[in-house]
């Protein structure tokens, strides 16, 4: 039981890492000194994590409205979360169409592999 935790541990782990560089390989001149920005693709990040590997440290009930919001906010389509979202990926330096897009095949298809082989 304890290796299938590890196994699980690496690939989210995995995973978190490959989506971190797709996320950060996408924004062009990315700097150290630009702590905001660093901030914002953060968010971005925790956003498509908690879309996809709720926490296990809540409830079933809580993960599962944990998850419901995330995907929410990629997706909102007339809301003020739809304008956050616009405004996060303003401030992350990211186009929102593309990081929909990006979200959507994450979070809809489930479909990680392309970030692999990029």
């Amino acid at each position: 039981m304890e290796k299938d935790q590890e196994k699980e541990e690496d690939q989210i782990y995995s995973w978190t890492v490959d989506i971190n560089y797709e996320i950060f390989q996408f924004r062009e001149g990315l700097k150290e000194g630009e702590p905001e920005r660093n901030l914002y693709l953060a968010v971005i990040l925790q956003a498509l994590l908690d879309a996809t590997h709720p926490t296990t440290t809540c409830s079933i009930s809580e993960a599962n409205a944990v998850q419901s919001q995330a995907t929410a906010w990629f997706f909102a389509s007339v809301s003020s979360s739809q304008t956050d979202f616009e405004d996060v990926c303003d401030m992350a330096g990211l186009d929102p169409s593309y990081t929909r897009d990006f979200a959507h095949k994450i979070i809809k298809t489930k479909e990680i592999t392309f970030i692999r082989k990029r």
